[in-house]
């Protein structure tokens, strides 16, 4: 027989559970419009409440369509309408509840959904542990927060703190981005998110990739760590990049590599930062430029680097300031500052330049190497020239000039013009002995040269020549003034660009002055 009575007795109601509950702990029921009981049908201590149930427990408050009250065991079972409000501002929903009156574990499923302030929760399978104020979910769940949509296959959310955490499968949907992890915490009042995981953030400008670090989705600043990288129109890595979204700006801790695909470049250092909106960089410590071509790489270092976009957002200046050495398999060089001008691919030297090519050891006041089709094609020696080849221990080849232009083929000089005050001295050759040594002078000289040996010397203007025994030349005028061999100066390989050992006075024969290097260096600078 199964009894039932109304839920005008409200009161009654009350006093009939309490008499069976005891202490803090218990669930009490507050209203329900109809109570059943039937040990036979429902089981010993088990109470069946229908209609506009309201429960309270502590701080919480429960209603439900129908519930089912196990007294003893002080848990319940609800289905229909669950809403459970935690302290006023926590309100949980769901179709069905199981719960734990002396752990204050609420188990709701179906249509589950949480909402704290500006956070709303939804999943189909939520545990709530009351006493603690923590919810999750393991079977998918999304949190709304504002602008930020944050799904994931396992949750936790922690209203104390106002933090949550994914698991597996993490997407966060904003207007601006999406952002995918494995693992990540989110504060809901910050609106920062901290990767804890492998993250692609994944927007119309770029993708950004770290393992740990934070993004703040409100102010759009990151800190990324570990394997981080922003690829936009060029790619900035590092081990620790400082980002400004809003800004366009990455500033780089360690390990820096800026990628410029379109010119081949890449600029590495210890330190640095770039700004994607002008697309401005700039190097520093251990700062290294690595030049690619098709067959080879040219390796320069100096204390700063700096790239500069021109009009052509494509086209760009790169800047060496002080201390700068090269390495290229076949050409090195040293020079206090230079310039890559990508518009015509030519590289400026500046202030006590050399360039060794193969054999050759060329200074200058100011250098101009230009490429074509990435190998060289022709240098500009340009005031103070001075070309200079060992021929065999303690002789060499020398030609000096006012300016040079030397042609280049299959990366060796063919043919060098030179304007202006021409000089040379060279061994001319029977075989595999020198015959001679030929000292010449004119006001323009053109050399042609075969297998990195002179053959042939076109003189105009004033021309004087003699051709002369070596034995009979005394030392010193197998010298043209301004003479200096500088091997031992060459980097022999990539690692010694980073050593810088500092030139002897060198008496180049001519006032420095007339060159006006100080107004040339100021427009470089600028």
């Amino acid at each position: 027989m199964i009894r039932t009575f109304k839920s005008t007795l409200p009161y009654f109601l009350c006093l009939f559970f309490i008499s069976a509950l005891h202490g803090q702990k218990k669930i009490n029921v507050k209203h329900a419009d109809f109570l059943k009981g039937n040990k036979a049908i429902f089981g010993k201590d088990v109470n069946v409440l229908i209609g506009n149930v309201k429960f309270t427990h502590e701080t919480a408050t429960m209603f439900c369509d129908t519930a089912y009250l196990y007294e003893k065991e002080n848990k319940l079972n609800a289905v229909g309408n669950i809403h459970i409000i935690q302290n006023d501002t926590l309100h949980l929903y769901g179709k069905k509840l199981n719960y734990y009156g002396n752990t204050g574990l609420a188990e709701v499923r179906e249509n589950v959904k949480l909402v704290n302030k500006d956070v709303t929760l939804t999943t189909e399978y939520l545990d709530y542990d009351r006493k603690n104020n923590i919810a999750y979910y393991y079977n998918n769940g999304k949190i709304v927060n504002k602008d930020n949509i944050l799904t994931s296959k396992k949750g936790y959310y922690y209203p104390n703190t106002n933090t949550a955490f994914y698991k597996d499968s993490v997407v966060v949907t904003n207007p601006k981005y999406t952002m995918f992890s494995d693992t990540l915490t989110y504060h809901t009042v910050t609106k920062v998110a901290s990767i804890e995981g492998p993250t692609f953030i994944i927007s119309e400008e770029n993708t950004i990739y770290a393992e740990s670090g934070f993004y703040d989705t409100q102010n759009d600043v990151a800190l990324l760590q570990h394997n981080a990288y922003v690829d936009g129109k060029q790619l900035l890595k590092g081990d620790s990049i400082h980002y400004d979204r809003k800004n366009g700006i990455g500033e780089v801790f360690n390990n820096m590599e800026l990628h410029d695909t379109a010119n081949h470049v890449i600029i590495a250092g210890n330190y640095g930062f770039y700004n994607e909106l002008t697309q401005d960089a700039l190097t520093t410590e251990d700062a290294l430029l690595m030049q690619i071509y098709n067959n080879d790489t040219l390796f320069l270092h100096a204390d700063t680097l700096e790239a500069v976009p021109l009009e052509n957002p494509e086209e760009k200046l790169i800047k060496a300031y002080r201390k700068v050495q090269y390495y290229r398999s076949d050409m090195q060089g040293r020079c206090d500052s230079m310039v890559f001008d990508s518009r015509d691919t030519t590289n400026s030297f500046y202030h006590e330049p050399i360039m060794w090519s193969l054999g050759n050891q060329l200074t200058a006041d100011e250098i101009k190497m230009y490429t074509k089709n990435e190998v060289m094609d022709k240098v500009d020696l340009i005031n103070r020239a001075f070309i200079i080849s060992e021929e065999d221990s303690g002789r060499y080849n020398q030609i000096k000039g006012k300016s040079m232009t030397g042609f280049v083929k299959d990366n060796e000089i063919y043919k060098i013009d030179v304007d202006g005050n021409a000089q040379s001295i060279y061994y001319p050759m029977d075989k595999e002995n020198a015959i001679g040594v030929n000292k010449a002078e004119c006001s323009n000289m053109i050399i042609y040269l075969k297998e990195r040996m002179v053959s042939k010397i076109n003189m105009q203007v004033s021309p004087t020549g003699k051709m002369s025994p070596i034995i009979l030349v005394p030392d010193e005028e197998l010298r043209l003034q301004g003479f200096y061999w500088l091997e031992m100066f060459r980097p022999k390989n990539k690692k010694e660009i980073f050593t810088w050992k500092e030139l002897p006075e060198i008496d180049r024969g001519e006032d420095r002055s007339e060159y006006n290097l100080d107004e040339t260096y100021s427009e470089f600078e600028n």
